[in-house]
């Protein structure tokens, strides 16, 4: 394949990417890049992404499995409008939750706070400023009586982690919850001692969890302080999710050891594991933002072919060129077959009128090369074009 060949498949393959960036979800104004998605209106032009599956104002009617095939060769921008990353289609969701350019709610004073939400990349700063007695470097150390709570940030080997430690008679919980993408990357060691005699009580490589700022809102900010404005589908008598991470320690069993449990010294010190490297990044897709490929020819072919095939009624195997339906399960036809079947090939469910408009904007605009353009054709055109020439195409 010539280069001009090679540039000219890389062109088409950004306009389609351009125009799956221009569909967005009718709820959040975000761009569908987050699965699933959902039609929710009957002529199928409202569509809502992954980030609003919790929001059931409006009923769903299928799912569009034939949009997310193919968004799934692209990559996509984060919904954080400082955020500069092109995002592969499955990692989207992962990546929002961790970004640096997120905001959170304070999570030391959550509506105290004058600050209100701080920036994830401003957080150090923010508790230098404003909670100097709640930030920590490298381990935390510090005393607490039973029914205590404490909610700490400890910065240590260049990451922030959010500590929360509640007291009790009988039962004390920590949690470690890290802000960025690495939680698995560490580890912490939990250190308990008595403030009377040198008794001790060790608990190693613990394990950290992704912070969820939910989770914090329900389980360690009191209800008459919890602003959930956020959180439309979220409200403080909702039940705390379930913590894997959370360490809970038998009070009752370290008072027979230390005697007396009246004040007890908490120290926390963060373990990277071997593998771990200071600001690497995690990287891997089926096929990342199309500019970073420009020398791998391969996979630039490999993505057209998918994503042709993704055009093709799985049917009668032609090009989709006209009214494009979809069943209640979200698998597409064309509409030849579509007038000679009552019910769905692939599941028989009924098939009703259904279509798939987001997909048949995608067909009647996308320009394609020929499927044997590595073999030297330089034809490129619309489907319905594309579709004659490949069948008399010379260098089949």
């Amino acid at each position: 394949m010539n280069l001009l060949s090679i540039q000219t498949n890389m062109a088409e393959l950004l306009e389609v990417q351009n125009k799956l960036l221009s569909m967005k979800c009718c709820l959040c104004k975000n761009v569908l890049s987050v699965p699933p998605i959902m039609v929710l209106s009957e002529d199928g032009t409202e569509l809502k992404c992954g980030r609003c599956e919790n929001n059931n104002d409006k009923a769903s009617i299928c799912r569009n499995i034939a949009l997310e095939n193919m968004a799934m060769f692209f990559s996509f921008p984060c919904k954080y409008r400082n955020c500069n990353e092109m995002i592969p289609w499955r990692e989207v969701e992962s990546h929002e939750d961790a970004c640096d350019e997120r905001t959170i709610g304070c999570p030391i004073h959550y509506q105290e706070c004058s600050e209100g939400r701080v920036q994830v990349l401003t957080l150090e700063e923010h508790c230098k400023r404003y909670h100097k007695e709640n930030i920590y470097y490298e381990t935390l150390n510090f005393s607490l009586s039973p029914n205590e709570d404490n909610i700490s940030i400890l910065i240590s080997s260049n990451q922030q982690f959010i500590i929360y430690i509640t007291t009790g008679i009988k039962l004390s919980e920590i949690n470690v919850a890290s802000l960025k993408k690495i939680s698995e990357c560490f580890t912490y060691d939990l250190k308990l001692s008595s403030t009377c005699n040198n008794t001790f009580v060790a608990y190693e490589n613990q394990p950290i969890s992704k912070y969820d700022e939910i989770d914090h809102l329900l389980r360690y900010i009191r209800s008459d302080d919890c602003d959930l404005s956020g959180y439309p589908h979220t409200k403080v008598e909702d039940n705390v999710p379930v913590n894997k991470f959370l360490k809970e320690v038998d009070m009752t069993a370290v008072k027979l050891l230390f005697g007396d449990i009246s004040k007890i010294r908490y120290r926390i010190t963060i373990v990277p594991k071997k593998e771990y490297k200071d600001n690497n990044k995690e990287s891997s897709s089926e096929i990342a933002t199309v500019e970073n490929h420009k020398k791998e020819v391969n996979i630039v072919d490999e993505s057209l072919e998918k994503l042709k095939k993704q055009l093709q009624c799985p049917i009668c195997m032609e090009y989709m060129i006209d009214k494009i339906y979809s069943c209640d399960e979200g698998h597409v036809l064309c509409i030849n077959c579509k007038i000679q079947l009552t019910e769905c090939p692939s599941c028989r469910t009924e098939l009703g009128k259904l279509r798939n408009f987001p997909l048949e904007n995608l067909a009647d605009e996308v320009v394609l090369p020929c499927l044997f353009s590595k073999n030297g054709c330089e034809f490129t055109g619309k489907l319905e074009l594309l579709s004659q020439h490949e069948r008399e195409c010379v260098h089949k």
